[in-house]
């Protein structure tokens, strides 16, 4: 069964040859060396002010505007009722990628700090997930390059396709990096004991080496980020960072006495920052590393952005209705956390927005608010919210041109709404 193409923005540029690594690093040289002498020619003091660091390179996309709408009027879903039988399976799709990316982890974890690699190297020996985010990545990538040939696009002349497919390759292992770190800071502050069925670093290795290896590996993801020499990348991915530590401490605190945000648009905007920002903009940063343009790159921040907020919509909704295999159930509820099941709930059962600043602390407020939640429509209607946001993401890869890769996207975004675990 073929997808629907919608209609692509055309590009008039002429298609231009590719030109040699040696001469490309003399080309970048000599472009920047002459950007900075006629910048200092004009204006002397520009690099003497303190206002010089604080200038983005790149436009950084924030969620700031426009997350009342996603509590709004419903998406039509059309392309997630696709029968997934006709698409490409997306692990099968990058399977020798993955396997690819994994083996490079391991290398780029070395042995400089034994114990520290150890530490991480447990973390993914016992991972069991499916490498979302790393996937994500590379069928992005593959999607918009099958999009640039099909609708006659110039290819970049300022690097090698070699060079292209190894930095986005190398881009996807510094996001899984990037996502396994946040795990293992996020099992500390949560005590957890188990993830994935499996015991946790932290309760294997201490609360103290699982920080460390967290940081390591952050650490380890920056440096590769940087050899990449892209500023939009290393921006981007800074950005992602930032936006884990920050949707972390909004997950600590909450909305109450806030004016100008409501809860659920706070819990929402934490969603963002906690999951989706990762995902949207390391989509972004692979396609500005692949030289594409901005109609291109905004269309896989938006699929990451919107596969993100309905990953977690997912995960919500999971705590009340999931299985054991994945993480235990009710474990938002017993950390206090109001998700969106319950804040949706509490329209129904206003009680409920008691229990919920007391952050469940009574004996009895867990089962009561689990009860109350589970005669709601809290739970129909955060399933609901998921699918919404998976179709604008498949909205947004559907202005690509056909091609298995985006496809596989879509059938990604089913996945996603329809995981038990």
């Amino acid at each position: 069964m073929k997808l629907a193409l919608r209609p692509v923005r055309a590009l008039l540029a002429p298609r231009n040859g590719r030109v040699a690594m040696s001469s490309l690093r003399d080309s970048a040289v000599r472009a920047m060396a002459g950007k900075l002498k006629a910048d200092l020619e004009t204006n002397p003091n520009l690099w003497l002010g303190a206002s010089a660091v604080d200038e983005p390179t790149v436009s950084i996309l924030d969620p700031a505007n426009g997350y009342g709408n996603v509590n709004g009027d419903a998406t039509l879903v059309e392309f997630l009722n696709v029968d997934r039988k006709a698409l490409a399976d997306p692990f099968q799709l990058v399977q020798h990628e993955m396997v690819s990316v994994t083996e490079s982890i391991k290398r780029i974890l070395g042995s400089d700090h034994p114990v520290l690699s150890a530490v991480a190297r447990y973390f993914f020996e016992h991972d069991g997930g499916k490498k979302v985010r790393p996937t994500m990545v590379l069928l992005v990538s593959m999607a918009a390059e099958a999009h640039r040939r099909a609708v006659g696009l110039p290819l970049p002349s300022t690097q090698s396709e070699e060079f292209t497919v190894a930095a986005q390759q190398r881009l996807a292992e510094i996001t899984e990096m990037i996502h396994t770190a946040s795990l293992l800071h996020d099992d500390v502050i949560d005590e957890a004991d188990t993830r994935r069925g499996v015991p946790s670093v932290n309760k294997v290795f201490g609360d103290k080496l699982s920080i460390l290896a967290g940081d390591f590996l952050l650490a380890r993801s920056s440096i590769c980020l940087a050899r990449l020499r892209s500023l939009e990348a290393i921006e981007l991915m800074s950005t992602a960072i930032e936006h884990l530590v920050k949707g972390e401490v909004m997950q600590m605190k909450n909305a109450d006495g806030r004016s100008d945000i409501t809860p659920f648009e706070y819990y929402l905007r934490k969603n963002y920052y906690k999951t989706g920002s990762l995902m949207a903009n390391s989509c972004r940063a692979a396609l500005a590393l692949g030289k594409h343009d901005e109609f291109v790159c905004d269309m896989g921040f938006a699929y990451g952005r919107h596969i993100g907020l309905a990953f977690q919509l997912i995960d919500d909704v999971l705590d009340y209705e999931g299985t054991q295999s994945g993480k235990p159930l009710l474990a938002d509820l017993k950390s206090g956390l109001s998700t969106a099941p319950l804040l949706l709930a509490q329209e129904e059962f206003p009680v409920l927005r008691e229990l919920a600043a007391r952050k469940f602390s009574k004996d009895g407020d867990i089962e009561l608010a689990s009860d109350l939640v589970d005669k709601s429509t809290g739970i129909a209607r955060s399933k609901a919210l998921a699918i919404g946001q998976a179709e604008l993401a498949c909205q947004a890869v559907m202005q690509f041109a056909p091609s298995p890769a985006r496809d596989a996207l879509v059938h990604l975004a089913q996945l996603v709404v329809d995981r038990k675990k």
